[in-house]
């Protein structure tokens, strides 16, 4: 028989239907337009991540089929309740770029090094022209990689306009500048 708990305070829920040595769980939350949510299923000495609920036109939607020992071992098992969590938020992808900051689509393309240029990958940054030299800056998460890792000591943290960053100083040509900090 399944179970059903309530998610977001009754604004969604997640039934728990135990068959066998396999747990299929089902999720449904109103899509709030805040962004993407985790869902956890939570035991007496732990919680199991579920995953992130997929928007399905009006709502968002989760379904996963775990092993009933997994569960056990994270403590998720038996179940007492559930929790969605905001995982990812629209409204900071929707923030502007900070004031004199443009966005830089290809950051390895300024690098100088083969390694840095790995490490910058092309996820994208932001540039600042600095002197005869330029600055990248990294949302810095701490649930993320942190960013150009090979150049972890020569990051300084900044908050952009409520946002956390990591900026990097450069040399022309894609050199870091060291003791800049």
């Amino acid at each position: 028989m399944a179970e059903r708990f309530s998610l977001a305070e009754g604004k969604g829920w997640l039934t728990v239907d135990t068959q066998g040595s396999r747990v299929v769980c089902a999720a449904q939350l109103g899509a709030d337009g805040q962004g993407l949510y985790k869902c956890w299923l939570l035991g007496g000495k732990g919680k199991a991540l579920l995953g992130t609920l997929i928007p399905e036109g009006e709502v968002l939607r989760l379904r996963r089929t775990l092993s009933l020992a997994e569960l056990q071992r994270q403590g998720a098992w038996p179940p007492t309740g559930a929790e969605a969590v905001l995982a990812f938020s629209f409204s900071e992808q929707k923030k502007g770029i900070p004031q004199g900051w443009r966005r830089e689509h290809n950051p390895a393309r300024l690098m100088g090094e083969p390694l840095l240029a790995q490490a910058a990958g092309e996820g994208g940054a932001l540039f600042r022209q600095e002197g005869n030299g330029f600055c990248l800056a990294y949302p810095f998460r701490t649930d993320r990689p942190f960013p150009l890792t090979p150049l972890f000591c020569f990051a300084r943290l900044e908050r952009l306009e409520g946002t956390d960053y990591v900026v990097f100083p450069f040399r022309p040509g894609g050199c870091p500048r060291v003791g800049e900090l």
